[in-house]
């Protein structure tokens, strides 16, 4: 068998750990690369006994045990299990978790029951439920998406789909307003993955319990941080393809610093054609360019998200969307259409920078949308300083990763400005707000 080079410098971790043999037991030490597992038989860090590609790895399954004197549970070795074969290797019970830590990001793991308790749902869609889960070993709660196998196989490429938003969100995690992957586990009959659980409600209900606007200080709260979040995913080279209120989560209540952006199942990789869904996204948001592709295999920009961005700012400002229309056919036709006057009445109510700011991200043609970072310079934020609190806030960002792990607007007055009739965010019906793979 060919020997293989490996560059241990790119070693994102590595332990030592005992294999049984037929008498007694020997070393191994193993190493996690982003893409592989390396297994050693001494520390000389030369030629590997074993490497084992991610993608070989069908299940990684860690095995507990009960002490018998103080009757707590603890982790006693792992399981790797691919087509030809499965390997247990044993460590100390802080070694263990160290190592699944680093590997549980990379892997699909099995016996999601013995590691977590469901607490209670927190939402239902077509084929997952979103539960709060408690860890049964750190306490730690999170948000665990339960995707039922049976059902995913009665939608087109519902599989693919799932493993590509797994394989997106773990590229873009951990980060700070992303709501990160923590974990998967796969069973006979789901696929469960592990989430940042937000305690703070989405924007959609935030907008639908008030009776009036928000501030115009939390609005560029909100949309500072959105698009810093979108331009860290843009700089990943994926784009979301599905950005609206509901989507867009707070991990803290009543805090929109805590911004996060969630639901990557429509995410794509902008190179990676043709994309599983090419004409994808929610009427009222989705960019014109997305919602009138004719080629399919045609590849077209992450900037799609930006329009997305003004039409959520669009909302935030003036209490309704951009497109007036009443029901989905009507709303994708206006949003088909994309004809969008800046020079409409309503529009006077907004001062020479959030005007400005609005109509870049809405304009038609995706080439003349600013980007996420350019618009994040735009005088909207740079003109007038938000408070100090805030802007410590943006200029500090960074994921804690051994802090709390859990997940899952204004312009003036709506009185003043005479928009009590406009300000509906009440009467937005279910309908409008349902994402399509095929639009």
């Amino acid at each position: 068998m060919k020997q293989q080079s490996i560059d241990y410098e790119q070693c994102l971790f590595q332990c030592k750990t005992k294999k049984k043999i037929l008498i007694g037991k020997e070393n191994r030490f193993l190493y996690v690369f982003e893409d592989r597992l390396v297994i050693n038989k001494n520390q000389s860090k030369g030629n590997p006994a074993r490497v084992i590609m991610f993608e070989n790895l069908i299940r990684v399954k860690w095995n507990y045990s009960i002490n018998q004197k103080t009757f707590k549970t603890f982790l006693k070795s792992i399981t790797l299990i691919t087509n030809k074969e499965q390997m247990n290797y044993y460590a100390d019970f802080e070694m263990l978790i160290a190592l699944k830590k680093i590997l549980s990001k990379f892997v699909q793991q099995s016996c999601f029951e013995d590691e977590y308790e469901t607490q209670q749902v927190l939402g239902e869609g077509n084929y997952a439920v979103v539960f709060q889960l408690r860890n049964i070993f750190t306490n730690l709660k999170f948000a665990g998406k339960c995707i039922e196998k049976k059902k995913l196989d009665k939608i087109d490429k519902g599989l693919k789909a799932v493993m590509n938003e797994i394989e997106i969100m773990r590229i873009l995690s951990p980060h700070a307003q992303i709501v990160n992957l923590h974990e998967v586990y796969d069973g006979d009959n789901s696929i469960n993955l592990i989430l940042d659980l937000c305690e703070g409600q989405n924007l959609q209900t935030e907008l639908t319990k008030r009776n009036q606007m928000i501030e115009d200080s939390d609005v560029k709260i909100i949309m500072y941080h959105l698009l810093l979040a979108v331009d860290y995913i843009h700089s990943k080279g994926i784009m979301h393809r599905d950005l609206k209120p509901e989507n867009i989560l707070f991990q803290k209540p009543q805090d929109f610093k805590t911004l996060k952006i969630g639901d990557f199942g429509l995410a794509a990789i902008q190179n990676d054609i043709p994309y599983l869904y090419p004409k994808c996204g929610t009427p009222g948001y989705v960019a014109p360019e997305v919602a009138n592709l004719v080629e399919k295999d045609k590849e077209y920009s992450r900037i799609c998200d930006i329009f997305s961005c003004g039409a959520i700012f669009h909302l935030l400002l003036l209490g309704e969307g951009v497109f007036p229309g009443k029901g989905h056919l009507e709303l994708l036709k206006l949003n088909k259409e994309c004809n969008i006057n800046p020079e409409d009445v309503k529009y006077n109510v907004l001062n020479i920078e959030q005007k400005d700011f609005m109509f870049q991200m809405l304009k038609t043609n995706p080439q003349h949308r600013p980007s996420a970072k350019e618009l994040l310079n735009h005088p909207y934020f740079t003109n007038q300083k938000l408070n100090a609190v805030a802007m410590f806030s943006m200029n500090m960002i960074k994921y804690e990763d051994d802090t709390t792990l859990v997940m899952q607007d204004q312009i003036h007055s709506p009185t003043k400005l005479g928009l009590e009739k406009r300000f509906s965010f009440l009467q937005m019906s279910n309908e409008r707000n349902t994402p399509l793979k095929i639009i």
